[in-house]
C-alpha cells in the first residue's frame, strides 16, 4: 500500500524530520562515544539530499516547454527532482584530536546537537501548521 500524502510541503517536512532524526542519532552516538579509542566520529548529509530531492527550477531566461510524455525533449526545464532516500552516514577521517586517537570533539557534537534540535523543532512546528490547515481546509468543506 502506497504512502498517503497530503501534498510536497508536507512530504518535505516529513522528509526533513526524518533527516533530522538520523542526524540525531548520529551525534548522540559520536557523543557516547567520545572517550572510545580509535572511535571516529561520522555524519549525516540530509540536508543535501533533501535539497536534491526538490531539483532546480528551470532558467527564466529561458522558455520552458511543457512535455506530457517521457518521449518529448525537455527544454529549459531545469534539473529534475530526485526521490528522497535515507542519506547514508559517513565516516569523518579527519586527523585525531586526542590522544587516544578518537578524532570527536564534545563541544562540537554538543554545538552539532543544539544546532540539529533547532532545526528538528522548526521543522515540526512547520508540519503542525501544514496539519492545521489541512484540517482548517476538512472542518470548513462539509
Amino acid at each position: 500500500m502506497a504512502e498517503l500524502s497530503f501534498g510536497t510541503t508536507t512530504d518535505l517536512l516529513k522528509n526533513a524530520l526524518d533527516g533530522a532524526s538520523l542526524n540525531q542519532t548520529v551525534i548522540a552516538n559520536n557523543i557516547a562515544n567520545v572517550n572510545t579509542p580509535n572511535y571516529r566520529r561520522e555524519t549525516v548529509s540530509f540536508k543535501e539530499a533533501l535539497a536534491a530531492s526538490l531539483g532546480a527550477p528551470p532558467d527564466p531566461d529561458e522558455l520552458g516547454l511543457a512535455v506530457d510524455n517521457p518521449r518529448h525533449i525537455r527544454v529549459a526545464d531545469g534539473v529534475e527532482p530526485t526521490p528522497y532516500h535515507t542519506p547514508p552516514i559517513h565516516v569523518d577521517e579527519a586527523i585525531e584530536m586526542r590522544a587516544d586517537h578518537s578524532n570527536v570533539d564534545v563541544d562540537q557534537e554538543m554545538a552539532e546537537l543544539a544546532q540539529n534540535t533547532g532545526y528538528q523543532q522548526a521543522m515540526a512546528q512547520l508540519l503542525k501548521v501544514q496539519y492545521s490547515q489541512l484540517g482548517q481546509l476538512f472542518r470548513e468543506n462539509p
